[in-house]
């Protein structure tokens, strides 16, 4: 966890008394001691507070080499030496039986470069490629895309993930079904995303 550079509106001082301690009474002695005694521990408290808001994440966020993004119930996302990511992801939600028979698989317009199902909850998003994982049947339905375009979205429902690993000034966004953004990734990672309102994605040259 990162450390707070500094603390604000903490301070620890000693007794505005302008008297020496030879100057000063037993009391006055032993209320300047309380005084610093609760001062202290009230530091102590914020110190506390700022190294926890300091290590908070935002759900959004870039991935260095080697770090891991492990939220309860989320993946786990780590970058490798070659700059792919990868993914470990967690026990799909399971759904009703008679939704399960009734939805199809899940599926883009235009096709995407890679798409496939896996029941291993794990996979690897490759420096250039925009990944999305998408749950279905017990494990995930997984595309990868590294060509610009809008890419309409079928049959998406749940929680999945979606890694931008691309490069440069390359970004990737969600629409609503009226074409509205959503979200925006450059070079980062969403890995919960709730997937049933999005109706498409877009890979686009230029940043969010």
């Amino acid at each position: 966890m990162p450390r707070p550079s500094a603390l604000v509106g903490v301070s620890i001082g000693l007794s505005a008394n302008p008297m020496s301690p030879n100057d000063q009474s037993p009391s006055e002695i032993g209320n300047d001691m309380s005084t610093l005694r609760h001062t202290a521990r009230a530091a102590v408290v914020a110190l506390a507070a700022a190294a926890l808001a300091v290590g908070m994440a935002a759900p959004s966020q870039a991935v260095t080499q080697g770090q891991e993004l492990s939220p309860q119930d989320e993946p786990q996302v780590t970058r490798l030496a070659d700059g792919a990511l990868q993914v470990s992801l967690p026990e799909p939600a399971t759904a009703p039986a008679s939704a399960a028979s009734l939805a199809a698989p899940p599926d883009t317009s235009p096709a995407t470069d890679g798409r496939y199902w896996t029941s291993e909850h794990a996979y690897l998003c490759d420096v250039g490629q925009v990944c999305f994982a998408v749950p279905y049947n017990g494990g995930y339905y997984i595309f990868k895309e590294a060509s610009a375009g809008t890419y309409g979205m079928s049959n998406w429902f749940g929680t999945g993930s979606w890694i931008d690993n691309q490069t440069g000034s390359w970004s990737s966004s969600i629409h609503n079904a009226d074409g509205s953004r959503r979200q925006c990734l450059q070079r980062a990672v969403d890995p919960s995303v709730y997937w049933t309102p999005v109706w498409s994605f877009q890979i686009r040259t230029f940043g969010c």
